[in-house]
């Protein structure tokens, strides 16, 4: 290399500085003979110290108290699934007869692993000082609870699609599995009340049929209380403990078999399972994107769900969404008319500054003036991006997941490069420890055909 060049000017040529960042980049890159994401089959080594604060979050943060969590050495984990056993319905032959050949169906998949870090900081003073409780030591234990919560979040809302620093949770990997392995129920705006406990049999039965047996329900807070309505009249309270504590939702047993749990651990209402409602800006004012400079919309065509009694007038708003937050909302200037069959066009034009990943859709009801999340596109890079609506999602529902947990090898995991960990850091011009809080890792939803989803549910508080 030219530094080391005693014949150079000491000077590196342009190609050797781009070796050498790229040997200090881990990247995605999978191509031994190219790298040209970085080295990505280099595992990483940090030393650190681990504070462990999950179980103090047990109620909040139900997948990850309970995930299976599996270490893995590189920044792109790849699996081989096994998705068949082979065809078992010609297998009989005659005496003597020659037996066919079958084979297992193999797939390989890869896991891309996403980075959370936090920086927190104690000036020397209050580090030195005598507290109720340590000031560092509370500082570490704030930030760990901070990064545990972003990765339960992203459990259920991470979309690399539309943030590409977050990793799919489990709605994303449902929503873009093979169409042969989704097993989605679309409730179309009606309560689970109204319809029935038949649901937990529909989705049992699908996922049953792909090999899957149903056994931990997650939901939004707010949709617990129909669910208790559609049990009220069996409902009976059971001394768990010497504390006399009670389970107020029974597991309900489906018709195919499986027993699926509303509660206890790793099941029922999640703190930060969200449903679809008014979005707001959020995030560092300074980082995050500006709002879309015009949305423009335009209902045409036919094919789309847009029924007989779903024509009227529609509002939209759009927001612009990256990695440091969400912008303040842009709306289209007036109600879009939809008929039925319709599909509306929204042209997104981004705003000036910094660049959006993606874009938050938001929709009133017919007729409506409210607008709320309805679904997210990513940015197309172009002058501008192009959502179709075809009354396929809903603005201001909820959903629901279904789990398979018991399966030789486990449906779902939490891969960890770095388990949760401080990481000190040098102070600059100040009296201060700084530090940041990591954890290095991703969901791996490995098999979608073991669970399920129903979406588009109506809740209190909703648009249906």
């Amino acid at each position: 290399m030219g530094f080391f060049d005693s014949t150079s000017s000491g000077e590196m040529a342009t190609s050797e500085v781009n070796e050498l960042q790229k040997a200090l980049v881990a990247g995605y890159g999978t191509d031994s003979a190219q790298f040209t994401g970085g080295r990505a089959l280099i595992p990483e080594n940090l030393e650190s110290e681990v504070v462990n604060v999950v179980s103090q979050l047990k109620e909040d943060c139900k997948v990850m108290n309970t995930v299976k969590k599996t270490p893995v050495k590189s920044t792109v984990h790849e699996l081989n699934l096994r998705t068949g056993h082979g065809d078992y319905r010609f297998l009989t032959v005659r005496e003597g007869g020659q037996s066919l050949e079958t084979d297992q169906s193999l797939e390989r998949k890869p896991f891309n692993m996403k980075y959370m870090q936090t920086r927190r900081s104690v000036t020397k003073q209050m580090e030195v000082s005598e507290t109720f409780e340590g000031a560092l030591a509370s500082e570490k234990i704030a930030g760990v609870e901070t990064i545990v919560k972003s990765a339960e979040y992203q459990c259920f809302h991470g979309d690399s699609a539309i943030v590409p620093t977050e990793f799919d949770g489990f709605i994303a990997s449902i929503n873009r599995a093979k169409a042969e392995d989704q097993n989605i129920i679309s409730l179309r705006g009606k309560s689970i009340g109204s319809v029935g406990e038949v649901l937990f049999d529909n989705i049992a039965q699908m996922v049953f049929e792909k090999g899957g047996s149903l056994e931990t329900a997650l939901f939004p807070p707010v949709l617990a209380k129909d669910i208790k309505g559609l049990f009220k009249d069996r409902i009976r309270f059971t001394v768990m403990d010497s504390q006399a504590s009670m389970q107020a939702l029974p597991s309900y047993p489906t018709a195919i078999g499986s027993t699926i749990k509303f509660t206890g651990e790793g099941a029922g209402a999640d703190k930060f399972y969200h449903v679809k409602g008014i979005v707001r800006a959020a995030g560092d004012p300074l980082k995050r994107p500006a709002a879309p400079a015009t949305v423009t919309g335009a209902a045409s065509g036919t094919g789309s769900l847009f029924e007989t009694g779903d024509a009227g007038d529609y509002r939209y708003t759009v927001h612009a969404v990256n990695s440091y937050g969400i912008s303040a909302g842009t709306a289209v200037s007036a109600a879009v008319v939809v008929g039925a069959g319709n599909k509306v066009t929204l042209t997104i034009t981004p705003g000036a500054g910094v660049q959006a990943t993606g874009f938050i859709i938001c929709r009133s009801k017919k007729d409506g003036t409210e607008v709320m999340e309805m679904d997210s596109v990513a940015n197309s890079g172009a002058a501008t991006t192009i959502y179709v609506d075809e009354n396929k999602e809903l603005p201001g529902t909820a959903s629901m997941l279904f789990l398979t947990e018991k399966r030789i090898q486990p449906v779902y995991t939490f891969a960890q490069l770095l388990p949760v960990c401080t990481y000190p850091l040098a102070p600059i011009n100040t009296a201060e420890t700084p530090f940041l809080v990591m954890l290095f890792g991703a969901l791996e939803l490995r098999a979608p055909k073991f669970c399920g989803l129903v979406k588009n549910i109506a809740y209190t508080g909703g648009l249906y």
